[in-house]
């Protein structure tokens, strides 16, 4: 099925209750079924769910590793200043970001190629931002470079 033949079948309301007709993108695809004249059942996935993996934004921490940084997108990466933190030791930072709201749940990872041993939460969720902690849980070594935090907010 074609996708002018597509709109027709939607207009005409030929689909299935569960299809969401009321958002703003869909996703076409084809089925082979083979009770069907052209053995094709047209289908059709709201992609709002997946926006998480093609929003992305990448942004770099300026002055200091307590800088709050603006990204507005649903991942990517901040990339911090160059710090020097003591083990056992921790800071933060805010992240601003539209994306954000109070339900969301922040997956975190980081890539740190210098010394020390980094732990990363989130804290302070609200509608619009969330904190970063960043543990060094290093025995006896201060950090002494930058880190690459990827994170993913899924709604």
């Amino acid at each position: 099925m074609d996708i002018l033949n597509f709109i027709s079948w939607v207009k005409s309301g030929n689909y299935r209750t569960t299809l969401p007709t009321d958002v703003q993108s869909l996703l076409i695809i084809g089925a082979k079924d083979p009770s069907r004249d052209d053995d094709y059942l047209s289908l059709a996935i709201n992609t709002a769910p997946l926006q998480a993996v093609y929003d992305s934004a990448n942004v770099t921490q300026i002055t200091s590793i307590t800088t709050a940084v603006t990204v507005n997108a649903h991942n990517g990466t901040i990339t911090t200043v160059s710090s020097i933190l003591p083990f056992g030791n921790s800071t933060s930072f805010t992240v601003n970001n539209s994306k954000v709201t109070t339900a969301s749940k922040i997956l975190l990872t980081v890539n740190h190629p210098g010394a020390g041993i980094p732990v990363l939460i989130t804290e302070a969720l609200t509608n619009g931002s969330f904190d970063i902690r960043i543990y060094n849980v290093s025995a006896a070594t201060a950090f002494n470079n930058t880190l690459k935090i990827s994170y993913l907010i899924l709604d």
